[in-house]
């Protein structure tokens, strides 16, 4: 009973919080449910050609048919089913269909597009959203150690001389960007934190690190295409602000990197 209370006050609060990610669940069911019809359409029609060549052709091949639609269908309904937080998803059931649903992305965005007008950078926040979500209904608990904080190097202003590609404690900590202030947060929970240069440097010290949860702050396209590659560790997608454009002297709200700690850090582990 207790348990069940938790998990109907994490969904709740998930989704007062996260709450785009059901614009992503929508579109990628429109999305599933087309290549089911596009299937079982072809299976229709290439009947009569391939019953004629081979019925064991035939068959074969609306076999094939049939178990691609039934794949299609398990995989999103466990994707759908792991956003209620009722049934316990197994992690490599989830990743798989987190997989294959992030795959028709360019299809599900496609659809956004005709009927809702969604721009890509929208459907990518609601993927993050809907990512942010599964984590924090899973009710992760993490020692700060195991907690990892990855940041884009775009985050430290240019100018500085102070690279902190390769050791962040490498920051003064002046206040002229938001490393500082990142910094700070680590070293308050006992946090690992990371700056890299790009998306294939990032996974490649996410492997290194071997965190069992991570705080990233990027971009739209960065974060979704990281939070899909690497899940279904725990990963909180924080979105960087970019008032000088994309890449250069970019920002972050500090309160919602400590929220998103705060969300999976082990109280009983972490003393303040």
């Amino acid at each position: 009973m207790v348990t069940k209370l938790k998990v109907v006050c994490a969904l709740t609060n998930s989704k007062k919080r996260y709450k785009g990610y059901d614009v992503y669940l929508k579109l990628s069911a429109a999305t599933c449910i087309l290549l089911i019809i596009v299937i079982g359409f072809t299976m229709y029609v290439v009947w009569p050609g391939l019953e004629r060549i081979s019925y064991v052709c035939a068959v074969g091949s609306e076999i094939i048919g049939f178990f691609a639609i039934i794949m299609i269908a398990f995989l999103w309904l466990v994707l759908g089913s792991a956003t209620l937080g009722i049934i316990k998803i197994h992690p490599i059931a989830l990743r798989m269909a987190n997989r294959f649903i992030y795959t028709l992305f360019p299809l599900t965005l496609s659809i956004g597009k005709v009927f809702l007008g969604i721009s890509k950078d929208q459907l990518r926040q609601s993927m993050i959203d809907l990512i942010n979500h599964l984590v924090a209904i899973e009710m992760y608990r993490v020692e700060p150690s195991r907690i990892l904080l990855l940041t884009p190097h775009c985050l430290q202003k240019n100018t500085c001389v102070h690279k902190v590609t390769h050791n962040v404690y490498n920051c003064k900590q002046c206040g002229g960007c938001k490393v500082g202030g990142l910094l700070s947060l680590a070293k308050e929970y006992g946090c690992q934190f990371i700056v890299v240069t790009g998306g294939t440097l990032a996974r490649m010290k996410v492997k290194e690190a071997r965190p069992k949860a991570v705080i990233a702050i990027a971009c739209e396209r960065d974060l979704a295409s990281g939070m899909a590659d690497v899940f279904p560790i725990p990963v909180i997608g924080v979105l960087n602000e970019r008032p000088h454009g994309p890449c250069c002297n970019t920002t972050v709200d500090l309160n919602k990197v400590r929220d998103a700690i705060e969300q999976v850090i082990d109280k009983e582990s972490y003393v303040r």
